[in-house]
């Protein structure tokens, strides 16, 4: 299996029998050098010099995966962050809203339903926050990015992005159903400020 550090390389293994089968012949499509250490950039920037002057690429190893850890880490903090400006938020709301909420419990809302209100708030905010901020996320990348650069945002994170889009919301709406709904403390008199 090749690895997937290169994108030159082949992703196929045909054997002298197949060929022979398909009438097709081998060909040289290119070079595999390796060093015994990381080439410098001095040494690649040479390299691709005489590659070019000879009408050819130079391909060096895109270590870019070896960030997995770094980008799973910062993908948690933000989740983490992101759920504790949102717990910041429902509070405040919570707290701009209680009378509503007695006025609720007065008529005879359940506890189900003051949990459905805030579970829908905090997941609502959640999921507009997840996708303000990817978006905020992309848009400051490209604008920082050079032409040459642009490339590398081919590898979208998937994972990482359906966690920060689906995974906050879903556990900012559960974390919201199970801290809300008891009943608030005085139904017969607003508290006074």
């Amino acid at each position: 299996m090749p690895d997937q550090g290169f994108a030159s390389l082949p992703t196929t293994f045909l054997t002298s029998a197949a060929l022979h089968r398909h009438g097709w012949s081998p060909v040289r499509a290119g070079w595999l050098i390796e060093a015994p250490r990381p080439l410098t950039g001095d040494q690649l920037t040479a390299a691709r010099k005489l590659a070019a002057d000879a009408g050819l690429t130079v391909e060096d190893r895109d270590e870019s995966d070896g960030l997995l850890t770094l980008r799973t880490t910062a993908t948690a903090a933000g989740a983490v962050l992101a759920l504790a400006i949102l717990a910041m938020a429902v509070g405040l709301i919570r707290a701009e809203t209680a009378g509503d909420l007695r006025t609720l419990t007065a008529i005879g809302a359940t506890a189900r339903i003051r949990r459905t209100l805030t579970s829908a708030t905090a997941g609502g905010l959640a999921l507009l926050g997840a996708i303000l901020g990817i978006a905020a996320a992309y848009t400051v990348i490209l604008a920082g990015s050079s032409r040459q650069q642009l490339h590398e945002l081919a590898r979208v994170p998937a994972a990482e992005l359906l966690v920060i889009a689906g995974g906050v919301p879903l556990i900012a709406a559960v974390l919201g159903w199970l801290l809300a709904g008891r009943e608030p403390r005085s139904l017969t008199r607003a508290r006074l400020e």
